[in-house]
């Protein structure tokens, strides 16, 4: 009956993992992104925003994409909410 072999070093894919853990935690990594449809986040943020969910605050700094085209819509409509409150 043989012994199990004794790993000195992990073995590579789990080395792999916890070194791009470790480049995520300490700001070296690249930014995990998902492509999602528009309109499918946009409902759920209103549902967070008109219930004051709490988890918000926690992303209120982080940067997103936009389509610059949509960029140009959001601030004519921003102005137009200004001159509106005027």
């Amino acid at each position: 009956m043989s012994k199990p072999a004794l790993r000195l070093f992990p073995r590579q894919e789990n080395s792999d993992r916890r070194e791009r853990e470790l480049d995520r935690i300490s700001g070296t990594a690249d930014p995990k992104t998902v492509a999602v449809p528009l309109g499918k986040i946009v409902p759920l943020l209103m549902d967070a925003v008109s219930n004051d969910r709490a988890w918000l605050t926690d992303f209120a700094d982080d940067t997103i994409r936009i389509d610059a085209d949509l960029y140009d819509v959001l601030l004519a409509y921003q102005q137009i909410q200004t001159r509106a409150a005027a």
